[in-house]
């Protein structure tokens, strides 16, 4: 718990910050939504760059692994679209961001940290397997959906161009595609790039948190409680189950493995729905209302899953 809490409390910190600064009136809806545009479209995206281009990709691929967390994923995604449009009304976009809600975890901020310190650095590796596909299979295909939702009246033949240039100019797509390709060209980054991109890299849990918590004053709780605590409970809870489940007894994983699935899969949703939500103007008030009830909810639900593992 105590980890936990180390970890967790500092980013509550500054959410809470953003949320107090909007409510007294020192931070405009105009303020947050330009800094969420320059978390989307400049940090975030030269973090990807970065963490892509000087980290080591495996050789093999781990297919039970990634079988047990990503088969988890597409399920829990699949189960926020439906019944984010048919329980709860919304159209594509907003069927797509509550999926992306119930799946994206809050993978590096807040998973990386809490699993080194839980399973030391040989638990590690599996965690850093997961994140090396994680953004890369959800970003691009939540972006895909999110501008077939946005083109919806656009005539067919037409649609998958307009997707492509949607892919093509999402700086989150640019970021990582680049930083793949820097990798397999086998070059080594510059000091100073290094550098400069590791500016960049410290602005965003700051500024993303404090975008947030100024949207979440914004918008609320009103008329958003009841789906966002579906995709809490989604996240938390069934995500993590079905990944245990396939850990243990389909792809039979080492057991550090299987714990190490488990504990990503139990992390609370990622900033990263939020900022989708505010690039395409839908499901912003469902976006910060989650990723602020998750975290609060992981306070209780990451040690439980942690002493539960223990016995």
């Amino acid at each position: 718990m105590e980890i936990v809490l180390e970890i967790v409390t500092p980013v509550f910190a500054v959410l809470l910050m953003g949320y107090g600064a909007r409510r007294i009136g020192w931070f405009s809806e105009q303020s947050a939504a330009g800094l969420a545009k320059f978390v989307f479209n400049f940090a975030i995206p030269l973090f990807l760059f970065r963490t892509f281009a000087t980290r080591d990709l495996p050789e093999s691929i781990p297919w039970g692994l990634f079988g047990s967390y990503y088969i988890a994923v597409f399920a829990v995604y699949a189960l926020g679209m439906v019944v984010g449009m048919a329980v709860f009304g919304r159209n594509l976009m907003g069927g797509t961001l509550t999926g992306m809600g119930c799946s994206f975890g809050n993978t590096v901020l807040l998973g990386i940290a809490l699993g080194v310190r839980a399973f030391g650095e040989e638990g590690a590796i599996p965690l850093f397997l997961i994140i090396s596909v994680h953004g890369l299979i959800l970003m691009t295909g939540t972006t895909i959906l999110l501008e077939a939702g946005r083109n919806a009246g656009s005539a067919l033949r037409d649609l998958p161009m307009k997707i492509a240039r949607g892919l093509v100019t999402n700086p989150l797509i640019g970021g990582l595609a680049f930083g793949l390709s820097f990798n397999l060209s086998g070059l080594e980054l510059p000091k100073a790039a290094d550098d400069f991109l590791g500016i960049m890299q410290g602005a965003v849990l700051p500024c993303a948190l404090f975008a947030m918590g100024s949207t979440l004053a914004e918008y609320g709780f009103k008329g958003r409680l009841g789906q966002s605590i579906f995709v809490v409970l989604s996240k938390c809870l069934i995500m993590p189950g079905i990944v245990y489940v396939l850990a243990t007894q389909v792809f039979d994983l080492e057991p550090l493995w299987a714990m190490a699935a488990t504990l990503m899969a139990a992390q609370p949703t990622g900033v990263n729905v939020y900022l989708f939500a505010q690039r395409y103007g839908t499901a912003q008030a469902i976006a910060s209302t989650t990723i602020f009830l998750s975290t609060a909810f992981s306070i209780f639900s990451l040690p439980l899953i942690l002493y539960l593992f223990g016995k």
